[in-house]
């Protein structure tokens, strides 16, 4: 009897090889040691503390799964997203780092630097210093409330650039943590040409999670906040994953929950990246093998992932680890977010937006698909991890 190929809208990474070890090339990108004290230092904030990892046994059974496990960001920080790590974390690097350059001290050619910690940062014991840093990024509404989170939390002034699908609702949670919005008449790509223009004249510190030549510190940090989700998912969940379905704008999310359990399980899950059809630049990437642009627009109501390039620091991880690329419909995204909202008998509630509830839907589409459920290995024997990277944050469930 032969397999029938799996559908068009799956493809299969050429370049993921199972034996492959996590190398120096992924380390760079995502770097596992000293993540677990990072969460350590985290509690340090009185709004952290680890998001739940949800079971869905009812929803495993009905899609034909042995297990399935969603990691909640919804309630991260009191925020409603991942990414509240990522621009929080990345902002306070730069300060502690700034610190550490000016207090170095020590004998000629013995510099020894005194890195401030987030707690110390956060009581402001270093403004001398950190107060003249204005910070600023460009988003399509989450990372932007993240950065805007940071620099209020440690006293810095804030500039967030739009594009102009961003919802008012975003806008106004912007503002509402102390930041500027300036607005662009355009996409997150160009909201992010806006952004690094203004900045260059300016002085402005770019808080960004999307890399470009000459800069990717910044969103290796940013990444790096992300990895504390992950870590905790491997704390929540001992048995691991065999299946991660991951939903990817330009890569950051991705990368580090790809990057991480790479590294720190010993045995690698499958790797299936997620995307809008209108905004598949993993997809064509993987496709052409190199970086692409997506094949469509980028006119999608998951905002989060509406991207049309990829981050190019994120490709040793991604290109090489994932083991599959697909992507998903728009009509498919309101059932998600129904499913999760008014689960199966048993299963919890999940309150997801447009880009959180994208996981699910991927999984939901192969599930429902003969071919790619036999091409993925899916089965009774597959525990399943979904990322659920952000609440509703004010989109109506209709």
């Amino acid at each position: 009897m032969t397999t029938p190929s799996p559908p068009a809208w799956l493809a299969r990474n050429p370049r993921a090889d199972r034996t492959q070890k996590f190398g120096d090339a992924q380390r760079f990108v995502i770097d596992p040691d000293g993540i677990a004290e990072l969460c350590e230092e985290l509690k340090a904030c009185p709004a952290h503390k680890p998001t739940p990892l949800h079971a869905l046994p009812a929803l495993a059974a009905r899609l034909g799964l042995g297990a399935l496990r969603v990691k909640d960001e919804s309630q991260r920080f009191g925020f409603g997203a991942f990414k509240a790590l990522g621009g929080v974390l990345a902002v306070s690097n730069v300060l502690a780092e700034a610190v550490g350059a000016a207090r170095a001290v020590g004998a000629v050619g013995e510099a020894r630097h005194a890195t401030p910690g987030f707690e110390s940062l956060m009581k402001g014991e270093h403004r001398d210093i950190t107060a003249g840093f204005v910070f600023t990024t460009a988003s399509s509404g989450n990372h932007g409330r993240s950065v805007a989170a940071g620099a209020k939390l440690f006293g810095n002034r804030c500039v967030v650039f739009l594009p102009k699908f961003t919802s008012a609702v975003k806008e106004a949670a912007i503002r509402q943590r102390g930041a500027e919005v300036i607005r662009v008449n355009g996409d997150y790509d160009t909201a992010v040409a806006e952004c690094r223009r203004q900045a260059e004249a300016r002085g402005w510190t770019i808080i960004s999670d999307t890399s470009w030549e000459g800069y990717d510190s910044i969103p290796r940090s940013v990444m790096r906040g992300y990895t504390v989700l992950v870590e905790e998912i491997v704390r929540q969940w001992p048995e691991a994953p065999t299946h991660v379905f991951v939903q990817a704008g330009v890569g950051g999310l991705a990368a580090a929950v790809i990057g991480y359990l790479w590294a720190v399980l010993p045995k690698r899950p499958t790797f299936i990246v997620v995307e809008p059809r209108s905004a598949d630049c993993w997809f064509q990437s993987n496709l052409l093998g190199k970086p692409a642009l997506a094949s469509g627009n980028a006119d999608t109501q998951m905002g989060g992932l509406a991207c049309r390039e990829i981050s190019p620091v994120t490709w040793p991880v991604i290109a090489e680890a994932a083991d599959w690329f697909m992507t998903i419909e728009e009509d498919e995204v309101l059932p998600a977010r129904r499913r999760f909202a008014h689960p199966l008998a048993g299963d919890p509630a999940i309150t997801s937006g447009p880009s959180g509830c994208a996981g699910l839907a991927g999984l939901t589409r192969a599930c429902t698909d003969a071919a790619a459920f036999a091409a993925l290995g899916l089965g009774k024997d597959s525990r399943v991890l979904l990322i659920n990277s952000e609440g509703d944050l004010g989109e109506p469930l209709a």
